[in-house]
């Protein structure tokens, strides 16, 4: 269900990045109806978040204008399955380093009992990875790869 995007353009875009979604996996979109007790709401609040992962009843995916966008909204989608961010996972600091000088709070690294990767490697390019200088405070890097010549960004599906 999407609610308070009237935007045709940005409509669009997320249409996109459903039927995206949807080609790459087995998730499967259909519209709300009435008598759906679980679904997820798709709107333009104040930032980009979803709830993380299966929460039944209404589960809530926001996206700002800034974050109307295909990559964004894939990310979102992951969040709601249950896929955390790659830079979280309690191995990270085998493969990046995190510069804390220059962050705003929201890089914590989750435990095991948190979160599973399901024997996974380290993936520089997921699309689960925040980019090497998101949530800057003052526009350097935040998180920094271990590896010479390994970037850190997400991929763009």
């Amino acid at each position: 269900k999407i609610t308070s995007i009237s935007d045709e353009n940005q409509r669009a875009v997320i249409a996109r990045a459903i039927a995206g979604y949807q080609a790459k996996t087995c998730i499967r979109f259909v519209p709300k109806t009435p008598l759906d007790r679980d679904y997820i709401v798709i709107s333009k609040l104040d930032r980009c978040y979803a709830d993380f992962s299966r929460v039944g009843g209404r589960q809530q995916v926001s996206l700002a204008d800034e974050c109307i966008d295909y990559a964004t909204i894939i990310h979102e989608f992951m969040h709601v399955i249950g896929f955390i961010h790659e830079h979280q996972r309690e191995d990270r600091d085998s493969y990046v380093n995190i510069l804390y000088q220059n962050i705003i709070p929201d890089f914590d690294k989750l435990s095991q009992l948190d979160l599973s990767y399901y024997g996974e490697g380290y993936d520089y390019l997921s699309i689960m990875h925040y980019e090497s200088n998101e949530g800057s405070k003052n526009g350097r890097n935040t998180i920094e790869a271990k590896v010479q010549y390994k970037r850190v960004t997400h991929s763009k599906v």
